[in-house]
């Protein structure tokens, strides 16, 4: 049973449901690249993550919940802009370089084995920045930090200009930027960054961080299994833009952008309303969910090939492949996380306080 919290007890504050739906949200984009390290390294046989294609809505639902802890951060901690972006980039930047220098460092002893299904030389520089590039990116789930870091940018702005006005200011924008995208279909990577429809689902959790500090409303949590039920079907074949009909480039904003933020307001929607007793495993891996994204490639690959060179030919082996890396990229990002990303973050922030001489 679970216990329903007090009246009063009811405002809005960080949910611990956000941190276990990051951890999942993680997890679903690990199955989805273990589908295909399970093609590419595992044996002839019978092939468990073929077309697991529902892993790729991770993405959508971390940047809905970025958009929505934004929001959180703004009216609990009232932050300085300068200080917003100082804290947003140090929790990005720092940690994702420690990847960005293993996989250099991968790619000047062995060319071949970084990003070898792409074309193309990486521009460093930009990957280093996480600026959008014509070249392949060096660690290949950059991208998606790409917008996160756009999305700062002009929050930070906003912030700076309005703090009353900011949700309107920042959902107007994207929605403009948007549309300008739509009719315009950019071929400048960095414009078709800025315009891409993505930034409708950052917008999104803007205004569910905005309305869901007004008021609770009984019985949003019920939008989670409506959500969960729409993956499912995805997943089966049956996709919502079988029955909304929109642009191709429109598709993944219908498929797995409404579900995202169905999902996300309706955990929040449980949280205010119920203690809900989450498996402590689940909250440490919501905690190192950002780690096991950046590492989860480099794991996979490397024991990949490792696994490829033992041959393994019966069926069987590529169940036991499945789920030794997975295991071997949880434990890793929670390990890399307490030794790693959790001492980093604590180092850079405090160097950033620091008074100027």
């Amino acid at each position: 049973m679970l216990k329903v919290k007090p009246m009063d007890s009811t405002a809005l504050t960080y949910s611990p449901g956000l941190q276990v739906l990051r951890g999942l949200a993680a997890l679903m984009i690990v199955f989805l690249h273990l589908g295909v390290a399970e093609a590419r390294y595992g044996s002839d046989g019978y092939q468990f993550l073929e077309g697991f294609r529902v892993g790729a809505a991770g993405v959508d639902i971390f940047f809905v919940i970025s958009g929505f802890v934004m929001m959180l951060v703004v009216q609990n901690k009232n932050p300085r802009p300068v200080l917003f972006l100082k804290n947003r980039l140090s929790r990005i930047y720092p940690n994702y370089w420690i990847y960005f220098l293993i996989v250099v460092l991968v790619w000047m002893i062995r060319p071949g084995w970084v990003n070898s299904s792409m074309s193309g030389t990486p521009d460093f520089l930009s990957s280093f920045l996480l600026f959008p590039s014509a070249g392949p990116p060096v660690v290949s789930v950059a991208w998606t930090l790409e917008f996160e870091i756009f999305f700062y940018l002009v929050f930070t702005l906003f912030l700076w200009i309005s703090r009353e006005h900011l949700a309107p200011l920042l959902i107007g924008t994207f929605g403009v930027l948007v549309i300008l995208g739509v009719i315009y279909q950019p071929e400048s990577l960095l414009l078709e960054r800025i315009t891409h429809p993505l930034l409708i689902e950052f917008s999104a959790g803007v205004l569910l961080g905005r309305v869901m500090m007004l008021r609770q409303v009984s019985g949003l949590w019920l939008t989670i299994p409506v959500s969960v039920v729409i993956f499912i079907f995805y997943q089966m074949g049956f996709e919502l833009t079988q029955l909304i009909s929109v642009a191709d480039h429109l598709e993944r904003l219908v498929n797995f952008g409404m579900p995202a933020i169905l999902l996300v307001l309706g955990i929040v929607a449980l949280d205010m309303k119920y203690d809900v007793p989450y498996p402590n495993i689940a909250i440490k891996l919501g905690d190192a969910s950002y780690t096991l994204y950046l590492a989860h490639i480099l794991v996979i690959s490397a024991s990949g090939k490792l696994y490829q060179s033992l041959d393994f030919n019966e069926s069987f082996s590529n169940l036991i492949f499945i789920m030794g890396m997975l295991v071997l990229c949880v434990y890793s990002a929670l390990m890399a996380y307490q030794h790693i990303e959790r001492p980093l973050l604590a180092f850079v922030r405090k160097s950033l306080q620091k008074p100027q001489q």
